[in-house]
């Protein structure tokens, strides 16, 4: 005869449970997506994609590609890169804002993308400082050039020039970096009075102060190295001169304070888990810390970004929202959409 006593009753009663809390915990494992982030880190399981924000060919675009493999190899998946051009790498940046925040769309982004158009345009479709922060990539800086044949020898014999009579800067577009950067040597000059010409690009606003077109350009450094014999080089806008053209004078040494340089990072988006972007933030820097990839920005002509970790760059990021909004405030530039 079986007695079926009351402990016995509740021990089997505590066990089925515990039994019942393994189960689910195993097939909760085991439905788990995979390469899905956890508390142990993050394993991609298929190839990730790199968007950048403006057309093939352009600085951001040539960083991007100079590292591509050796972070999908990083990483441990290939890396695609799709170019998504228009309204200022807005178009770009709002897909990625929106992608699913699971690692696989990253955004190439650039100051022009996260620091400039919050503080241009009246409406944004998607918020800068929301984007999670994973690794800056490159620093793009800026030299102020002037046309052939302009009178003015150097930085102060140009200040003089523009004081005495009307002179004018090209650009690629209101709101772009290289108008902002200008604005910000006017400002600590005295506010001169130079006419904004802006331009489609980079390369058709360079040709045209090579052409004698327009007088004067901020134009970023990988633009004028190739072509520094044609113009006439002034000063780069940057706390330090640049390795490939170390004979061209900071503005700051000769007077003119102006720190113009551009941050070329990577970004998640919102809500991207923190064992996604540590994994990602592991890769990028084993890329761009190594000297073969620091030897390319110096072809290319960009600069190394700072060391900076996961949550550094983040307020950096967020930092150069404020610090170029004060210079455009002040220079009054804005754009309906």
């Amino acid at each position: 005869m079986t007695i079926n006593h009351p402990t016995r009753r509740l021990a089997g009663r505590f066990a089925a449970r515990l039994l019942g809390f393994a189960t689910l915990a195993a097939v909760a494992t085991l439905g788990a997506a995979p390469g899905a982030a956890n508390a142990q880190g993050w394993s991609p399981t298929k190839s990730i994609k790199l968007v950048i924000p403006f057309p093939p060919g352009g600085a951001t675009d040539v960083a991007a590609r100079a590292m591509v493999q050796q972070l999908g190899n990083a990483l441990g998946q290939p890396m695609v890169v799709e170019n998504r051009g228009g309204a200022n790498g807005m178009i770009a940046s709002e897909m990625v804002f929106n992608s699913a925040p699971d690692g696989y769309t990253l955004l190439m982004a650039t100051a022009d993308t996260n620091s400039i158009n919050p503080n241009v345009y009246t409406k944004m479709s998607y918020q800068a400082h929301e984007f999670r922060a994973v690794a800056p990539v490159a620093v793009v800086n800026f030299m102020l050039v002037g046309r052939p044949g302009l009178p003015a020898k150097d930085l102060k014999e140009l200040v003089a020039l523009a004081r005495g009579g009307k002179l004018t800067f090209a650009s690629w577009g209101v709101g772009s970096t290289s108008q902002a950067a200008m604005e910000m040597f006017k400002a600590q000059a005295g506010k001169l009075e130079i006419l904004h010409v802006p331009y489609q690009g980079a390369a058709p606003a360079f040709q045209a102060v090579m052409a004698g077109q327009n007088d004067v350009m901020m134009a970023p450094a990988v633009v004028v190295i190739p072509a520094l014999s044609k113009v006439t080089a002034y000063g780069i806008s940057s706390p330090r001169r640049h390795v490939g053209a170390s004979q061209v004078q900071t503005m700051t040494e000769q007077g003119f304070p102006v720190n113009a340089d551009a941050w070329v990072g990577i970004l998640a988006p919102p809500k991207t888990p923190q064992a996604v972007l540590e994994h990602v933030y592991k890769g990028v820097r084993a890329v761009t810390s190594s000297k073969e990839f620091q030897e390319r920005l110096t072809q290319i002509g960009l600069s190394s970004a700072p060391d900076m970790t996961l949550d550094e760059f983040g307020k950096y990021m967020v930092s150069e929202i404020t610090r170029w909004g004060e210079t455009i405030k002040a220079a009054g530039i804005t754009l309906n959409n």
